[in-house]
């Protein structure tokens, strides 16, 4: 009996870790996907204004490694704002410049679709309720 104990807590950190290394693998995992008719700086452009609620064209987004960085000025109070953004295939992670990776849980997920000229970036709430917005080129 005393080394059924400890063997069971054994297999239980190894197999913790395991999947611990699974996640983490998965996660800096990159895929891309191959886009039509829209740029990624495009598609990053259109996710912040959906989820910001602002006009695309006040949107700027450049590509500095695997990130994109996002800003706008809002015209009501001229206040900037910086967003950065991650691309896995069609999923999209973003976050404030200097804030948290919105991927916890209860953070909203968000997708995209390239059909033809239309871009749809969809939003899925913790709730299972949806947002979606679309975009055409050049919007």
């Amino acid at each position: 009996m005393k080394l059924i104990i400890p063997l069971l807590i054994l297999i239980l950190t190894l197999s913790s870790k395991q999947e611990k290394e699974i996640t983490i693998k998965e996660t800096n995992k990159v895929e891309k996907t191959t886009l039509k008719t829209f740029t990624y700086e495009d598609i990053a452009r259109y996710t912040m204004a959906s989820i910001m609620g602002q006009q695309p064209k006040i949107i700027t987004a450049i590509k500095k490694g695997n990130l994109y960085y996002v800003s706008y000025i809002r015209k009501s109070d001229r206040r900037k704002f910086d967003y950065k953004i991650k691309f896995y295939g069609t999923k999209i992670l973003w976050s404030n410049i200097d804030g948290r990776w919105r991927n916890s849980q209860y953070d909203e997920k968000i997708n995209f679709i390239e059909n033809k000229n239309k871009l749809s970036i969809i939003q899925t709430f913790s709730d299972g309720s949806q947002d979606i917005q679309e975009y055409k080129k050049g919007q």
